[in-house]
């Protein structure tokens, strides 16, 4: 551990709360002791998912609290008591009184302070969680959990978002003297491209995967800690950023893939941010040799982006020379260009974990599967509604209700062929033909009847 990070890390946590206190309208709705209580609790909860030693603990503590700049808070008596509660500290984060008496008062002056500490707290938990010179994937995944929820609250409460930048208060963290009255409202830039991607935004808005959707953040949220270690001058741990995407046919795993592209690009893993979809037959050809140029060509045309293969276990299948030579060539190319070259493969998630497991290559690079789950009928609804409205239809209530039993009952009656959201795209697609072979029987129709679709256009569902 270093000392000197550790002094600095907490003078400038003292800093950036007291600063955000002196720009705080309200006084009397926040004090350091109720934050601080806060972060201390939570710091806790990210050092418990890495393991931290108690041992570790207590000298980290010792240290702040016995430098010059912590003894107007603490008594080094705070040592123990906090190690006592590291030990039995087993509760989940929750979002603190003092944050939500902060939601409020943004909620009555549409202002957007609380947003302003989320963005603090987040900086500070990511800089705590580096403090033994190591970072746990379930750290990263906890202060994403941490800082989801603050942001949860304020979204809920409509506090306003903040699209303007005026300073970086990732300068006070990072060795600034902690002399600014105001905090900026603009976003705390952690990686290259900034807090968030936008591509996250196009994440967000799929319907349902929510277990998808937590996945990928905390792979955004473990590059940010990356980018913070490399900047600090501590090791960078050389994870694989590869992915396996298991789950049936029709559940997002190539749109999934798509925006993974473009999140990668933004947050500085890749330098074109494109995907380039294949699967057996467009990386093997027919003869012994020709196999390992073709794969070459695919992997040239994915260099700098992600290279999504789609039914990858087909490569493995017995005594196929052909998929050997094609993993062969791949798993070469992923060595060779590790810093610019993604490779995500999916399929049916028994087939893709015999798939992993059938060459120790494959293994090595491959340890992050992420599971699509059959989407719902409420689900199915709502991508087929999507549909509707995004093409400008409307549905009567006959339709609607008939709609809604159908993806019901083909939900019950799934098996692995389930077709998920090709299921709804079809039933729309078809849908809207036999409605148009009805309008055109009519002599005139007025715009609403055009758009509206009745229940005898869905008669094929019955």
């Amino acid at each position: 551990m270093k000392t000197d990070y550790i002094v600095s890390l907490h003078n400038n946590y003292q800093n950036m709360i007291n600063s955000f206190i002196r720009s705080f309208p309200n006084k009397g709705l926040i004090s350091f002791a109720s934050i601080d209580e806060y972060v201390r609790s939570c710091a806790i909860v990210i050092w418990s998912k890495g393991n931290v030693d108690t041992e570790d603990c207590r000298s980290v503590l010792n240290e702040i609290y016995s430098s010059s700049a912590s003894r107007r808070y603490y008594d080094r008596n705070e040592v123990e008591k906090v190690i006592e509660l590291y030990k039995s500290y087993n509760q989940r984060s929750i979002v603190p009184d003092f944050f939500i008496k902060i939601v409020r008062y943004d909620a009555a002056h549409n202002t957007n302070f609380s947003r302003v500490l989320a963005e603090i707290f987040e900086v500070l938990f990511i800089q705590f969680a580096v403090i033994d010179e190591r970072m746990e994937y379930a750290e990263a995944s906890q202060i994403t959990e941490i800082h989801e929820k603050l942001i949860y609250h304020c979204n809920m409460n409509n506090v306003v978002p903040r699209n303007t930048r005026k300073t970086d208060p990732f300068s006070l963290v990072e060795g600034g003297d902690g002399t600014a009255e105001q905090f900026d409202d603009g976003p705390v830039q952690i990686a290259a491209e900034g807090r968030d991607p936008e591509a996250i935004k196009e994440l967000d808005e799929l319907v349902g995967l929510e277990n998808v959707k937590t996945e990928i953040r905390s792979i955004v949220n473990f590059a940010k800690i990356q980018a913070i270690r490399k900047k600090r001058g501590l090791k960078v741990f050389p994870i694989s950023y590869h992915l396996v995407f298991i789950g049936n046919p029709g559940t997002g795993k190539t749109t999934v893939a798509r925006i993974v592209a473009k999140i990668y690009k933004e947050i500085g893993l890749l330098s074109k941010g494109h995907l380039v979809e294949v699967d057996r037959s467009g990386l093997v050809a027919g003869y012994v040799g020709q196999t390992a140029i073709k794969t070459q060509e695919v992997i040239a045309r994915s260099m700098g982006g992600i290279l999504f293969i789609d039914e990858a276990y087909m490569l493995s299948s017995e005594r196929d020379v052909f998929g050997q030579e094609a993993i062969d060539t791949l798993l070469k190319a992923m060595e060779d260009h590790r810093d610019d070259l993604i490779v995500i493969v999916a399929g049916y998630e028994s087939l893709m974990r015999s798939f992993i497991e059938s060459n120790p290559g494959l293994k090595s690079r491959f340890n992050r599967f992420i599971h699509f789950e059959d989407y719902t009928p409420s689900e199915l609804f709502d991508i087929f509604t999507g549909l509707c409205s995004k093409n400008q239809y409307t549905l009567s209530q006959d339709a609607e209700t008939l709609v809604k039993e159908y993806f019901f009952r083909i939900y019950e009656a799934r098996t692995e062929s389930f077709g998920n959201g090709r299921a709804a795209r079809n039933c729309f697609e078809k849908m809207i033909t036999n409605q148009a072979n009805r309008m055109a029987q009519y002599k005139e129709a007025s715009l609403e009847e055009i758009q509206t679709i009745e229940k005898e256009d869905l008669a094929f569902l019955e």
